[in-house]
């Protein structure tokens, strides 16, 4: 069968066009052990902000409650200032088996590639001093002495997801990487000849992922994507009349 526009144009149209990779979102609840790490004035000067009780409701609705951080909002803000992700790739690692004939390979274990983040940074820093005391929870630089990841009172671990839109800000791939946690955060080069914007990768690593297939809207960003932000205004006073 030759290719013909039309026919990629037909295929296209019955999937409803090509997936997009700028709609996409990043959930990190932070873990609760981090509380003890992370200073009380980046937590405290993100409550002051306009429109956190609203948004915490929100990034609650739309979350497993068993997932979430120990600061809702911190997590959100992060989410809203991942501006670059990766849907984490997956392998079949092998071994060459011979019984008769010709030698053929045989899969053994499943390995599950490392995932990049990169954040925008606001003014504060918070975003870089949030992960510089998230890898020293894990390794304390005092001591080197490296935390069990899975202890109640040391659990550094997070259920990190990313999400896929659709143009409509339908959720139409997900995954969870299971016990999440940075690696590698990468360097930022300071330059005065540059007058870009500070931003910050950092690498994760996770035990596995699993795919989530649930099709849903996410009711607050479809309704900005909708009618602006003026929507976000008005559920927010719609939000706070009612509290």
């Amino acid at each position: 069968m030759s290719f013909t526009p039309q026919a990629f144009l037909s295929n296209l149209n019955v999937h409803n066009g090509p997936a997009k990779a700028s709609k996409f979102e990043v959930i990190i609840p932070i873990p609760s052990y981090l509380s003890t790490f992370v200073n009380n004035s980046i937590v405290e000067s993100l409550s002051t902000l306009p429109g956190r009780a609203y948004t915490d409701a929100v990034y609650l609705s739309n979350n497993d409650p068993q997932s979430t951080s120990y600061d809702m909002g911190l997590s959100r803000f992060l989410s809203l200032q991942c501006e670059a992700a990766e849907l984490p790739g997956k392998g079949l690692q092998t071994a060459d088996v011979k019984i008769y004939g010709p030698i053929f390979k045989v899969p053994y274990q499943t390995q599950f590639n490392d995932i990049t983040l990169s954040f925008l940074c606001t003014n504060d820093f918070y975003e870089k001093k949030l992960f510089d005391r998230w890898m020293e929870a894990i390794m304390p630089m005092d001591t080197n002495n490296l935390r069990y990841p899975k202890g109640d009172d040391t659990r550094y671990l997070t259920n990190l997801k990313i999400i896929q839109y659709d143009e409509h800000i339908k959720t139409i791939y997900a995954v969870e990487c299971i016990d999440a946690f940075p690696v590698i955060m990468a360097s930022q080069p300071l330059n005065w000849a540059d007058e870009g914007f500070h931003k910050l990768t950092v690498q994760f690593t996770y035990l596995k992922y699993r795919t989530l297939y649930n099709s849903a809207y996410n009711i607050d960003d479809l309704g900005v994507a909708l009618f602006g932000y003026q929507y976000n205004n008005f559920v927010n006073k719609q939000f706070l009349n009612n509290f």
